[in-house]
């Protein structure tokens, strides 16, 4: 399943507690409403702060939807968007390897 959690308004954790054993959460850490680059550490400590709740190896990371989420799309360049994958990519094999 994937939680879409970019902002403060997603909330807290907590209701992973209710995520069944048998299912995967994939964490929208990374907006794609805006081209801020988030930290690679904030990802990072919050993805370990999930896994107090779900295990590490039930987490996954990703962008937290398309980068053309609506009819007309987010105001974020190609080049923007590379870099927020990328983040994806380097934050998530720092953490699983």
């Amino acid at each position: 399943m994937l939680l879409e959690y970019d902002d403060a308004r997603s909330g807290s954790f907590n209701p992973l507690k209710h995520v069944p054993e048998n299912k995967m959460v994939v964490f929208g850490l990374v907006t794609t409403k805006t081209s801020h680059l988030e930290d690679q550490a904030t990802l990072t400590r919050r993805i370990q702060e999930a896994s107090t709740i779900i295990s590490l190896d039930r987490l996954a990371l990703s962008t937290q939807c398309g980068f053309s989420s609506s009819i007309l799309g987010n105001m974020i360049s190609p080049l923007d968007q590379a870099k927020k994958l990328k983040l994806v990519v380097t934050t998530a094999k720092s953490i699983w390897g």
